[in-house]
């Protein structure tokens, strides 16, 4: 099976990226529903799928295109970064490094057909936090981002997270009629 076959047609695209070990999965699964906190969540190799719909005044179907952070699987990932409606950037707040390689990643993101680009500092809830929000907010005003800070394990500020990405897919989809 190639990755057409899981490719949804006339679906918006939302593209999470970000190093690994940051919960780029866990915040695909939260978003799309299908988050279980017992999961065991495995490395993602090189690229995963997750569906949802936005329902709005007639539902709007979204895919999620979960991006292995892993520095192996960079070589083809900026292809995947095309036509997408939304770009997720995540790190971890207690991995500083993840937080310094946001730097690589951000001239993967194609403006093609882009709406909107997210940052997300993720696990706010460890104890051993070592990226202060200042630093986050800066770094997503620099680069024209919007900036939330969640735990995608607790749940912690991803209804508002949420909400936002929910609304500017349906701005989007309004826009197109």
């Amino acid at each position: 099976m190639t990755i057409y076959d899981y490719v949804r047609k006339n679906a918006f695209k939302i593209v999470v990226a970000g190093d690994g070990a940051v919960g780029k999965t866990t915040v695909g699964k939260r978003i799309s529903g299908n988050f279980n906190i017992d999961e065991n969540i495995d490395m993602t190799p090189g690229v995963d799928f997750h569906n949802f719909k936005i329902q709005s005044y007639e539902p709007i179907d979204c895919q999620i295109w979960d991006l292995g952070g892993q520095e192996q699987f960079r070589y083809f990932q900026d292809d995947f970064f095309n036509s997408a409606t939304v770009v997720v950037l995540v790190f971890a707040a207690n991995m500083y490094h993840s937080f310094l390689n946001l730097k690589s990643w951000v001239p993967l993101i194609s403006k093609e057909l882009l709406e909107k680009t997210y940052l997300l500092a993720n696990k706010i809830d460890a104890d051993n936090r070592s990226v202060l929000k200042e630093k986050g907010v800066e770094f997503a005003n620099r680069h024209n981002m919007t900036y939330f800070e969640i735990s995608a394990t607790t749940g912690e500020g991803f209804e508002e997270f949420k909400e936002d990405i929910s609304k500017s897919i349906e701005y989007v989809y309004l826009a197109k009629d």
